[in-house]
């Protein structure tokens, strides 16, 4: 049997164990440390009791809050009535709804239209599919689409094909 001497260096694969496992304690005993020390610093943060709220305090209306905040009264808003809030509703979804390209079959009812919601990215859509909850493709035309309520019901909404710049017309 063999004894090391003391003059014989360690091998290096023992050199390397001895080194990690130091350093594991070294890491292991400040992260607990730093978890002692945090744990006894949130008990010294200051809490703020709300007190009771008083019988006799009363609550501002809403005149006085406007008051004490500054704001003129404004113009008094009419409600609007049912044709007028059609047509502004109409005007949201048409700012809504692009028309970007069709595929129309002259006198079928088969074709697709390539519709574009909120600036996002083109979908195909069949004549009946539902574009979103309420809007319905009811028809198309050569350079046009047309959108309803329901799959049968009324065209509420044309929209036609935006006019190509720099091509020239009758190709």
């Amino acid at each position: 049997m063999s004894y090391a001497k003391a003059d014989q260096p360690l091998p290096k694969s023992v050199l390397w164990i001895l080194t990690f496992c130091a350093w594991a304690v070294l890491c292991y005993s400040a992260v607990y440390w730093g978890f002692k020390w945090l744990a006894t610093h949130q008990d010294d943060v200051p809490v703020s009791s709300v007190g009771r709220l008083s019988e006799d305090l009363q609550v501002p209306t809403l005149g006085e809050l406007r008051a004490a905040l500054g704001d003129a009264p404004g113009p008094q808003i009419a409600p609007l009535s049912a044709k007028e809030l059609q047509a502004q509703q109409l005007g949201l979804l048409s700012s809504r709804v692009r028309l970007l390209g069709v595929v129309y079959a002259q006198g079928s009812r088969l074709g697709m239209a390539l519709l574009s919601l909120d600036q996002q990215v083109a979908k195909p859509y069949k004549v009946g599919d539902e574009v979103e909850p309420g809007l319905f493709l009811l028809s198309l035309a050569a350079k046009g689409a047309q959108l309803g309520p329901s799959p049968t019901g009324p065209v509420t909404l044309v929209l036609s094909l935006p006019d190509l710049k720099g091509v020239e017309s009758g190709r």
